[in-house]
C-alpha cells in the first residue's frame, strides 16, 4: 500500500504530489545490501512536496517530505 498521502514527516502539513522531473539515470550501480541490488532501489513514481513553506524540507540540503 502506498503512503504517498501521509502528512510531512517533518512538520506534518499536509504535501501534494507532483512527478518527478529529474531525468531517469543509467547508473546501475548497487544499492542496498553489501551483496547488492541492481537499479534505483525502487524510487517512488510521485515526488512530495510539504505544503508549508517555511518546512526544513524546502531547504536546499533539507529532509524528504
Amino acid at each position: 500500500m502506498y503512503q504517498d498521502s501521509k502528512p510531512c514527516e517533518v512538520c506534518g502539513a499536509p504535501v501534494e504530489l507532483r512527478a518527478r522531473t529529474e531525468p531517469e539515470t543509467d547508473d546501475q550501480g548497487r544499492v542496498g545490501p553489501a551483496d547488492g541490488v541492481v537499479g534505483g532501489g525502487d524510487p517512488t513514481v510521485d515526488q512530495r512536496v510539504c505544503t508549508d513553506a517555511d518546512c526544513p524540507t524546502h531547504a536546499p540540503d533539507g529532509p524528504a517530505a
